[in-house]
């Protein structure tokens, strides 16, 4: 591994993605911080501590991807950490989702993250080094209502990112996934589920002002899994890792549950087997 990792990780100009961008600098790597057109002017601020800053909108066409894939590539003359963090935290009732607002959040979380590693693998198949993160959500164990299209999103990551984490393997490049308690909030409203929908989003609000996890300390963790030191250190690399107690104890709670469902129906499922005269 290089002494300093390069870093492209993409939306950075708030949250996990912007605390990603500091905790990399402030080890001495170098970071190359991205965001929309119309958010650009935010990462000023990340330059000045040190990152190179340029535009990107993960739901670009795959050419514009790898035209700045390859403009990327030559500031530091490589990228070997790549981190898809840009999201759409769009939720909606289900049932009123318009199709046009399951295809945005889509593309924002899945179609568009998976053609930016597309534009960026390449590279990192051809020097047999490197690492794509993804930043998932306990919403692709959990399914909450109001919430389906988002979770659906993180559902889908996790498996494309763990069939990914094998298909590179031959290529000693590889795949991680933070999973952090993060919920977004509604934006839709339906006059029909209006009662519903308040008071979901008051409970979501809720989780958001009483979530123990701090945004620093996750990047930090990240950055230590992907560099395999600090809390990393020793420990067999796993493709996917969980961030935060609640999320712990939310997947923990989930896992319990399955388990205890599929040992309940385990006999109705065995009784579908062909039998085997003896």
């Amino acid at each position: 591994m290089f002494d300093k990792l390069v870093w492209l990780i993409t939306g950075t100009s708030s949250g996990i993605g912007r605390e990603l961008v500091l905790a990399a600098l402030s080890r001495g790597e170098h970071v190359i911080a991205t965001a929309r057109a119309r958010s650009l002017h935010t990462l000023t601020p990340l330059k000045e501590f040190g990152a190179a800053i340029i535009e990107l909108d993960v739901t670009a066409p795959l050419g514009t991807l790898e035209n700045i894939a390859s403009e990327a590539v030559k500031i530091y003359g490589r990228v070997n950490v790549l981190v898809n963090n840009a999201v759409n935290c769009g939720i909606y009732c289900i049932v009123f989702c318009r199709p046009e607002n399951t295809v945005n959040q889509f593309n924002a979380n899945l179609f568009g993250p998976l053609n930016v590693s597309r534009a960026f693998l390449p590279y990192m198949r051809e020097r047999r080094s490197g690492t794509v993160a993804w930043i998932g959500s306990i919403g692709g164990y959990i399914h909450l209502p109001n919430c389906s299209v988002y979770c659906a999103t993180k559902a889908a990551m996790i498996s494309i990112s763990e069939a990914l984490n094998a298909e590179l393997e031959p290529f000693k490049v590889r795949t991680e996934m933070a999973q952090p308690a993060k919920f977004p909030l509604l934006k839709l409203r339906i006059p029909a589920y209006k009662d519903d929908a308040e008071k979901w989003e008051a409970h979501l609000r809720g989780l958001y002002q009483k979530q123990p996890g701090d945004p620093a300390k996750a990047a930090e963790v990240v950055v230590q899994v992907v560099r395999g030191d600090g809390v990393a250190a020793g420990k067999q690399m796993k493709s996917k890792f969980v961030l935060g107690s609640d999320a712990y104890d939310a997947i923990q709670e989930g896992y319990i549950g399955s388990l205890a469902k599929q040992e309940e129906w385990k006999e109705v499922a065995r009784s579908t087997d062909v039998e085997v005269s003896a």
